[in-house]
């Protein structure tokens, strides 16, 4: 991410930290923490270089510019990070596979729950997909929000599923089919 942000020019550490945090921290799950680590690690790899700045009686500032080295590395990194699949990760799997140890009453309240959060997601990710829709500099952030409600949408579609499954009788091949699934 430290990289994507400095293919747009130098900055100095406590704004690419900001950039982190107001922009890219709504899309992805990042930490402005490892901020200097990374930025220090990535020097050393001659992907970035620091240039120190001083203005006035303020503390030395450094500016880190992106190599050429860095900018190769960054261009193939998002290329194949395009067709890198990684298997999606949700929580309610845990409890799903452990499903037989609860009370299905008890399931079918909290996938309730779990549902209500997620329209609320969807709702807000749809009012900011609005407010950005007309704004082309904010294209990109369109086009992930989109991809993020039709993701939310699925997940909402799944827990529907399980919500009916569970009213009558949990999870078992005879009441939880995928659409379209054929019964045995």
């Amino acid at each position: 991410m430290i990289m994507g942000l400095l293919m747009k020019g130098p900055a100095h550490g406590y704004d690419l930290k900001q950039t982190l945090e107001r922009e890219l921290s709504p899309f992805f799950a990042v930490s402005a923490t490892p901020l200097y680590y990374t930025l220090k690690k990535l020097e050393q790899e001659g992907a970035v270089t620091k240039l120190s700045t001083v203005s006035g009686r303020r503390p030395q500032k450094y500016v880190y510019h992106l190599t050429a080295k860095g900018q190769k590395e960054i261009k193939e990194l998002l290329l194949k990070n395009i067709t890198y699949l990684h298997r999606p990760s949700f929580n309610l799997d845990i409890s799903l596979y452990f499903f037989n140890f609860l009370d299905p009453q008890d399931v079918v309240k909290m996938l309730k729950e779990r549902l209500r959060e997620l329209r609320k997601l969807k709702f807000l990710l749809e009012r900011q997909k609005k407010d950005v829709a007309t704004d082309v500099a904010r294209k990109k952030e369109y086009i992930i929000m989109a991809h993020t409600i039709r993701a939310t949408e699925a997940e909402m579609d799944f827990v529907h599923d399980l919500i009916e499954a569970f009213s009558h009788g949990g999870l078992d091949k005879e009441n939880f089919f995928y659409e379209g699934e054929q019964r045995p």
